[in-house]
């Protein structure tokens, strides 16, 4: 379990590099959504993002991590439980927090790479669904 735990935080911290913003890397995954001619003083907005996109993202996210956010909340609360012996209850508290914080860090991933390269609604839920 914990090796599983391991290799989704290494993928998850994959994406984390992918949208940081560093304009001296290339191999960032950063997309710019205003175009400036040079012909022009003005600019101009090329994305195509808007609250729809944002509101499936969170029905998405929430239907996904929602469930390991309640399950990883009853371990640590089954942990306080003095039936079970010391060890039992250790894992219990264990496991149920790194539940939640990979939840959390998912959660946190998505809208940070999502932020950084989203220029669409369809853009939004396909990242969404391939980070998840």
């Amino acid at each position: 379990a914990l090796a599983t735990i391991g290799v989704q935080i290494w993928m998850l911290f994959i994406f984390v590099t992918g949208a940081e913003i560093n304009l001296a890397d290339e191999t960032s995954a950063l997309v710019y959504t205003w175009k400036c001619p040079r012909d022009r003083v003005e600019c101009e907005f090329k994305g195509d993002l808007t609250s729809q996109g944002w509101i499936l993202f969170s029905f998405l996210m929430g239907a996904h991590l929602v469930k390991d956010l309640i399950n990883g909340s009853k371990l640590v609360k089954f942990s306080a439980k003095e039936r079970h012996d010391r060890d039992a209850r250790m894992r219990y508290f264990v496991g149920g927090t790194l539940l939640n914080v990979v939840a959390i860090f998912t959660l946190f991933v998505s809208v940070i790479y999502n932020f950084a390269i989203a220029t669409s609604n369809v853009e939004l839920v396909a990242n969404s669904v391939i980070i998840l």
